[in-house]
This record gives C-alpha cells, structure tokens and sequence, in this order.
C-alpha cells in the first residue's frame, strides 16, 4: 500500500488566492486531470453574509389544533416510527436559516419542529381533531432539528396535502433553552404557492382527493401575513426544494469561528469500504474521491474526529488503482489532497 501527500496538487489556500482572483467558484484541475471541486474564499462566510442580506422579521401565526411535541429528533420526517410506514408523497427538501434581528448573525442551538398533513390531509397523532382522522400514536411527518454554528436546518419531508378550510401549508416552531429552561418561542406557518400546488395535486397519491376548496386567498390565516411566508420553491431530483430565511426580533445570533480544516493521513480499504484517518473531522464530513462526493460518509463511533468510513467506495478502487482523496466539513472547509493507492494482492 502507498500512502503519501500529493505534491502536485494545488493547495487549498493556494486555489482559494487563484479563485479569489477569478471572482467564483470552480473546478481546479488537479494532477492527472482529475477535477476537484475548491471553493472561493467568499464561501465559508457566505451563509452569515446571506443572513445579514435577508435579516428580515416575519410574522408568527396560530400554532393551530394540531401540535404534539413528539420530541422527535430527526431530519427525515416521512417515516412513522412506531410502524416504519413511509408518507408517500412529492419529496420536499426543507432547509431554515435563522438569525438574530439584533445583529443578523446566525443563532446556532435553537430547536426547530415543523409538522404537517400527509396527502391525504390527515395529520399524526390526532384523536378528535375537527373533520381529522384518529391517528393516535402514529407520528409521521413531524420532528426537529436544531441548527448548527450557522443558523441552518434541514428536512426531508413530502409536500403537503390539503383539508378543508385551509389553504396547502407547514407548521413550523422554534424555540431557544438554557438548560432545560425555554427562553423563547416563535410560532407561524409557511405556504406554497396556488398554481404549484394545483400541478402537484394532479399527480398521485394527490389525485385521490377532489379539488381542494380553499386556496390563499381564502385562507384567514394567510391572510393574516401569509406572503412573506410564502415558500420559493425550485425543482429538485423528483420533488422541490425550498429554503426559509427569517430573522428572530429581541434575539441577537453568534458569528460562527472558522474551525480547523479537515487533514487527511491515510487511507485504507476493508471489505468493501474505505477508511480515511486524519484530523478535524466534523459530524458532518463528506469524502471527495478524484472529486465525486460520496454521501455515504459516516464518522467512527469511537474515533468521530479521526476517522471516516466511506460506505461501499471501497468496491470502487481496483487494485493498484491510485486515487485522490478530500474531506470537507460542514462549514465547506476542504482538506488538501492525500493520494492513495490501493496495495495488490
């Protein structure tokens, strides 16, 4: 097995200077050809940037009849844990960044619930809601995430169904704690947009349902501040995706401190993974090889911070085949390239 730093490639303060210089983000093409994807120097502070940009106050709404705080901590909200049935529906890809109003910087650590009806305009958990289903137990489509060193959330939901009276929509909560203390709520809800919602409601399991009988216009709740909370959404793989940017009034947010950068020392392939080594590894580091993202990244139990398993990407290196290894935390931090190639025999 050969393990050794690549001396060809170009270091990553080194592209950054270059891409500074070009004004963008691009592909750098490193020893033999491979392409590997650097980021200029504007990204790591882009998302703070975006914050201040949009350092806007939206307005809060009923929390509505149906709140439970299931305390699910989970970023994939489609699957009901107590039976593992999947919300069948149009994949939605929901991401919030929040902010202090104070001084528009992030606010890590805030917990952000959303929850919302399946296609079918039935939501979990209810026992006499008025016209709902009784759903006792069943917990789909809810869950919280709590935001990271810059203010974000993701989740992976579906996109909503519809019930009467109400116009299409997601409920969403955030609250910040000291300790066990809660020291801040805010309540509202986001809509989608009328003629998006008649598209996707044509398709299935949507199309199971007659036409829906109340749009915005109609809605009393979106009427009272709906359209600045008005979801933009864009096509993504075989649904949408949306992001949400509001501002927190009386809360002031951290300005995230860079972290260290990712530095990778060895490699090596057991079964049909690849194991990397090295230092800073964050929770959510991802392993570029010869600059392809390989999702399934997972860090060691034992050694979270040194060590990365790249799920079935060893299947992918043949023997004697040399490639070029990269790590990038979540603050888009990029390792140096470590050449590895894999020993014979």
């Amino acid at each position: 097995m050969i393990e050794k730093k690549s001396k060809n490639l170009v270091s990553r303060r080194q592209t950054l200077r270059l891409l500074g210089l070009a004004g963008g983000t691009a592909a750098v093409g490193l020893a033999g050809g491979i392409g590997v994807p650097f980021l200029s120097t504007t990204r790591r502070s882009s998302i703070v940037n975006a914050a201040a940009f949009d350092c806007v106050a939206k307005p809060e709404l009923t929390e509505g009849p149906y709140f439970v705080d299931e305390k699910l901590n989970r970023s994939d909200i489609r699957t009901d844990p107590t039976t593992g049935a999947v919300s069948v529906g149009v994949p939605l890809l929901l991401q919030f960044n929040i902010s202090g109003l104070n001084n528009c910087a992030p606010v890590p650590g805030a917990y952000v619930d959303i929850w919302h009806c399946d296609a079918a305009g039935a939501y979990s958990d209810i026992s006499n809601g008025a016209g709902q289903a009784n759903t006792s137990g069943k917990k789909y489509l809810r869950g919280y995430q709590v935001t990271d060193s810059n203010g974000e959330v993701k989740f992976t939901t579906i996109y909503p169904g519809w019930y009467t009276g109400r116009a299409v929509h997601i409920h969403f909560k955030i609250r910040l704690y000291a300790g066990s203390q809660k020291t801040y709520e805010f309540t509202s809800q986001l809509f989608f947009d009328d003629t998006l919602s008649d598209q996707v409601y044509t398709q299935s399991p949507y199309n199971a349902r007659g036409t829906r009988n109340t749009r915005n216009s109609t809605d009393g709740i979106y009427n009272g501040g709906g359209s600045q909370l008005l979801l933009s959404l864009t096509p993504s793989g075989q649904g949408y995706a949306a992001t949400f940017t509001i501002a927190l009034q009386g809360i002031s947010g951290t300005t995230p401190t860079p972290s260290a950068p990712p530095a990778v020392s060895s490699a090596y392939i057991s079964g049909k993974n690849l194991i990397v080594t090295g230092a800073n590894f964050d929770t959510e580091a991802v392993v570029y090889i010869d600059g392809v993202k390989f999702k399934k990244t997972d860090n060691d139990e034992t050694n979270p911070t040194t060590m990365l398993i790249v799920r079935k990407a060893g299947k992918q290196i043949n023997e004697g085949q040399t490639v070029t290894i990269q790590v990038m935390n979540s603050d888009k931090t990029l390792s140096e390239g470590f050449q590895f190639t894999r020993s014979v025999g």
